[in-house]
């Protein structure tokens, strides 16, 4: 396959799933002998992009789409640019700018839904948008895209950063969080804009619901900070359950905190996919979600972890129960996730396909300047 020049644009690079999709596109591309260049507006996973070789330019995407177009048009005709593939709707924006003026391929990874407005329909101009699931896939089509621009292609894993923890590390990750061998952890693992958004609110509430109840001896890990954080401690606090909840703020490690848990919850009120409750099933954790959106392709009911009506904190904490109740089924779920991250969700096969979507949009556009 040839080699191209490619750059890759995302908003910023801290915790999310476009970040992380950008960081592991990235780093595999660079892998298989391509040249990759990143652009956002920076965070804590620039870091790795420097640790693997991958230069990265500070430019402000979210400002102004037109004015930061003009930094991304100097770092195209620096480098010679081939492709850009643009991620999340405010990149989306500035690399169509470009990529009209300069006539090159553009492909656009539509993280969440879109199409709403005459602005956001823009983007299926690209010259081919990837889905992260069907679910985006058949909201786009539904949205004004059409049949010969879309592809789904699920996020990928690292399977080489996402290894199953041995006990003997399973127990040293609790110890570095305070958390004793017995202790039944379930984890959270989202950005915090605000109690709703990914379902932190739902969680304190089933938890104190049943304080008296099982509920009373299990602990909560959070992971993530937000503008939404200071609300949530200060309902943990009001509500008591100061001592069971554990939180560690932003982490770009979640690979080494998951090891901790027994179970990750996601009771999002909208997801387009849900990597986390990937990453989860890659480290062999059983994972608990709302069923909306995009999550049922992630998650198998009753087979890799459960899938459960949104707003239901009682069936939540059923579920959660069951687990408590039989780590057997825990340990089985998490078994079965594994294996279906190694056939549906491995890095290596996303990139595999990500590459052939780059080879068709570039001949197509060499045909069509011919």
């Amino acid at each position: 396959m040839v080699k191209r020049r490619i750059l890759l644009v995302v908003p910023r690079l801290n915790i999310g799933g476009a970040e992380s999709y950008v960081l592991t596109t990235a780093v595999g591309l660079a892998r298989r002998g391509h040249t990759v260049y990143v652009a956002s507006w920076g965070g804590k996973l620039v870091d790795k992009l420097a640790n693997a070789g991958i230069r990265h330019y500070l430019v402000p995407i979210r400002l102004n789409s037109y004015l930061a177009s003009w930094p991304l048009e100097y770092i195209i005709k620096k480098h010679d640019i081939e492709l850009v593939h643009a991620n999340s709707a405010a990149a989306g924006f500035a690399a169509l700018a470009v990529c009209r003026r300069l006539s090159i391929p553009l492909v656009y990874t539509a993280h969440g839904v879109f199409g709403h407005t005459e602005k956001e329909r823009k983007l299926f101009t690209a010259d081919k948008v990837i889905c992260v699931s069907e679910f985006s896939r058949r909201y786009s089509l539904e949205h004004g895209g059409t049949e010969d621009k879309l592809v789904t292609i699920y996020n990928g894993i690292d399977l080489s950063q996402f290894v199953p923890a041995t006990p003997a590390q399973a127990m040293a990750a609790r110890r570095q969080l305070g958390l004793d061998a017995a202790d039944f952890v379930i984890g959270i693992v989202s950005r915090i804009k605000d109690l709703k958004k990914k379902g932190h609110g739902d969680i304190i509430n089933m938890l104190h619901k049943y304080k008296d109840q099982q509920a009373g001896n299990w602990r909560l890990l959070v992971v993530g900070k937000g503008r939404g954080l200071s609300e949530l401690k200060e309902k943990v606090a009001n509500l008591g359950l100061s001592k069971q909840v554990c939180f560690v703020g932003h982490s770009t490690e979640v690979q080494q905190l998951m090891p901790a848990i027994d179970v990750l919850v996601l009771p999002s009120s909208f997801e387009t996919f849900g990597l986390v409750l990937v990453e989860a099933m890659a480290l062999a954790k059983p994972a608990i979600t709302y069923a909306v959106g995009g999550t049922p392709e992630a998650v198998q009911d009753g087979v890799t972890g459960f899938l459960i009506p949104k707003n239901d904190i009682d069936k939540l904490y059923e579920k959660l129960n069951l687990l408590y109740e039989n780590r057997d089924l825990a340990d089985k779920l998490g078994q079965n996730g594994l294996e279906r991250v190694k056939e549906l969700f491995d890095s290596e096969r996303m990139l595999d396909r990500v590459l052939t979507v780059y080879e068709n949009v570039c001949r197509q556009r060499k045909l069509r300047q011919d």
